[in-house]
């Protein structure tokens, strides 16, 4: 790959060969085998299911982050992708270990680029807490237990302060990025919802607007703030609506893009970079590869994924488990429902405090790599149940990856999933297994909708 810089235009018909590649990003495994580099630069980035990491074999979905690196220099910079799918602000820097996590992966001069936006309009431009409160007040009997919306005009401004603070504080760069544009066309345009702009209730108050409120901050706190969100819009508009829901969200929904979507916005990403002079440190670290070199680049990491199966040698073992903890979910004489009774309103992606988990414990001197996982899967009431199957560790969920997506499982229908993903367990960890469900909802609350699952069988080896 050069390192000489040259316009960046993704324009549709470039892409479109490219949506032949079968394209994936180094899984964690993949990444043990790279020796670090001490010299190298990082840039993280934090956001949403947008920007976040995939696996192929769990979902078609791609967030833009896992493309970003190809924009850099590999020589001088490092690319880490913290993007989360399900997080907003609150959750990424309240729940479990995501956001210190992150703070530990970074050193004094890296950079830090924060996009959030679409999770935190989970409760319609409301702060959530405010909202139930509300409701309470009111005789309301359910509220919300999905606890991640925020109002933009407060708290979402709070938790980018706080984003911003502790980074500078380590000597980090935070840079503000407004999230990408969901695909809500009107007459060829994307609407304000689409560019997350909602409007104020009852006419009272400012407008809920995620973009304006984050330009805001960056301008009270002197943080470079790229607007993504325009870029974005841009690019869809002139694409066209036909166009986009084809080749940039070909995954079921208008939020979340494919392999096309997610190369054609990290490029806008690059160009954004590159054209803003408070950033001029990190523009002789940026390159842009023409279609060749990026179908090279997403090939190799395609191959270097498929190397990443782990082999280890030991003790054959087989376990059923119970579930140990239903987060926000609560047993019903069939299966799982939320705690509130019904299926809220709108949601296209996970809760991440509404789950149920397994767990599985390493001996304390030695290891175990599970082989398998096998989950019986039964859904009564409606074809819109989905599911995602998380990992992670320890009692703070810590390096939590999604192992398998379903949207929209088929009702009545009995299932097996079964997961063939080597996990390497440390001695003396404790693997946490979270199945996380929602309901497309078209719109409205559901009732009478069940999730059922059968005893959850995990098979590997105990390392000798």
């Amino acid at each position: 790959m050069h390192n000489s810089k040259k316009s960046s235009n993704f324009a549709p018909q470039n892409l479109t060969n490219m949506s032949r590649q079968t394209i994936f990003i180094l899984t964690l495994c993949a990444l043990l085998f790279i020796p670090a580099n001490a010299a190298k630069r990082r840039v993280h980035t934090i956001g949403d299911s947008t920007m976040s990491e995939y696996k192929p074999a769990a979902t078609p979905k791609r967030g833009w982050g896992m493309y970003l690196q190809a924009f850099f220099n590999t020589d001088s910079v490092e690319v880490n992708n913290r993007g989360k799918s399900g997080a907003s602000t609150r959750t990424f820097y309240e729940s479990g270990a995501l956001w210190p996590s992150v703070k530990k992966q970074m050193s004094a001069g890296d950079y830090l680029i924060i996009q959030f936006a679409h999770n935190d309009e989970k409760c319609k431009g409301e702060d959530v807490y405010v909202y139930n409160s509300n409701l309470r007040a009111q005789g309301a009997k359910d509220t919300i237990t999905d606890m991640r919306g925020t109002e933009p005009n407060t708290t979402y401004k709070a938790y980018l302060y706080k984003f911003i603070h502790e980074a500078r504080e380590m000597g980090v760069t935070p840079i503000l990025m407004s999230p990408i544009c969901r695909a809500y066309f009107r007459d060829g345009k994307i609407n304000n919802e689409g560019r997350h702009l909602l409007d104020a209730q009852r006419g009272k108050g400012k407008d809920k607007d995620y973009v304006r409120c984050m330009r805001e901050v960056a301008e009270e706190t002197g943080v470079p703030f790229l607007d993504m969100t325009a870029a974005s819009q841009e690019l869809f508009e002139q694409a066209g609506q036909e166009y986009c829901m084809t080749h940039y969200f070909n995954c079921g929904d208008k939020t979340h893009t494919g392999a096309d979507g997610g190369m054609a916005v990290a490029s806008l990403a690059y160009n954004l970079i590159s054209q803003a002079p408070e950033l001029a440190e990190m523009h002789p670290w940026l390159v842009f590869p023409d279609q060749e070199q990026f179908a090279a680049y997403a090939q190799n990491v395609e191959e270097a994924g498929k190397q990443a199966a782990l082999k280890a040698s030991g003790i054959s073992f087989n376990k059923t488990l119970k579930p140990i903890t239903l987060k926000n979910i609560q047993m019903h004489h069939f299966g799982y429902v939320p705690s509130s009774g019904h299926w809220p309103a709108g949601e296209i992606d996970e809760v991440a405090n509404r789950y149920i988990e397994y767990a599985i414990s390493a001996d304390k001197k030695k290891g175990m790599v599970i082989e398998s996982i096998i989950v019986p899967v039964f859904v009564k009431g409606g074809n819109g149940m989905n599911i995602h199957i998380n990992y992670g560790f320890g009692s703070q969920f810590a390096g939590v990856t999604t192992i398998y997506e379903n949207t929209a499982l088929q009702r009545n229908k009995a299932m097996l999933i079964r997961l063939d993903q080597p996990i390497l367990v440390p001695a003396g960890q404790t693997l946490f297994l979270r199945i996380l469900p929602w309901y497309d909802s078209n719109g409205k609350p559901q009732h009478h909708k069940f999730l059922q699952l059968g005893d959850i069988t995990i098979a590997g080896k105990r390392l000798q």
